[in-house]
C-alpha cells in the first residue's frame, strides 16, 4: 500500500516561527554590518519605521514575503541567503548580459593578490562574493541555453 503524503518525510526540517525570525534579523545584521548603514538608514531604503528594523533585528517580529523579495531585489540575491537557507535552496543574481563576468573576476583576483595579512584577505571578500555570484549567474544563463536547446 502506498503511504500517504503526509507520512513521507520531509527532505529537511520545516522552518518554524523562531528560525525564520533568526534569519531576518541576520539579512538586517549582514545588511547593516556589509553596507556602512544604521538601521535607521535602512528604514528608510526600505520605507518602514526605524522601530521595525530593530523588531526584525531583536527577532521579535516576522517579515513578509513581499518585504524579503524587496530586500532582494534592492541588495542583491546574496542578501536574503538566510533566508534561503531555511529550505536548503541558495539564489543567484540574474546576468543582464551574455558576456562571462570576466570583471568581477579580476576585481576579485586583484583583491586577493594585493591582500598581505589576515585582515586584507577578510577585506577581500565582498570582491570574492560579487564574483562568486556573477559566475553563479552566468551559470544560470548557460543552464537556460542548454534546456532551450
Amino acid at each position: 500500500m502506498a503511504s500517504k503524503p503526509q507520512d513521507v518525510p520531509l527532505p529537511i526540517a520545516a522552518p518554524t516561527t523562531e528560525a525564520l525570525r533568526e534569519a531576518v534579523s541576520q539579512i538586517i545584521r549582514d545588511l547593516t554590518s556589509s553596507k556602512g548603514i544604521t538601521d535607521f538608514e535602512l528604514a528608510g531604503k526600505l520605507n518602514v519605521h526605524p522601530n521595525t528594523v530593530a523588531a526584525w533585528r531583536n527577532k521579535k517580529n516576522d517579515m513578509g514575503a513581499l518585504m524579503i523579495a524587496t530586500i532582494g531585489s534592492m541588495f542583491g540575491a546574496e542578501a536574503v541567503a538566510p533566508y534561503n537557507a531555511l529550505y536548503g535552496a541558495t539564489a543567484h543574481g540574474i546576468v543582464a548580459q551574455d558576456a562571462a563576468p570576466l570583471r568581477e573576476m579580476a576585481e576579485a583576483l586583484a583583491a586577493l593578490t594585493s591582500s598581505t595579512n589576515p585582515k586584507a584577505r577578510f577585506d577581500s571578500l565582498p570582491a570574492i562574493h560579487r564574483a562568486i555570484s556573477a559566475m553563479e549567474g552566468y551559470a544560470v544563463m548557460l543552464e537556460r541555453w542548454r534546456i532551450a536547446a
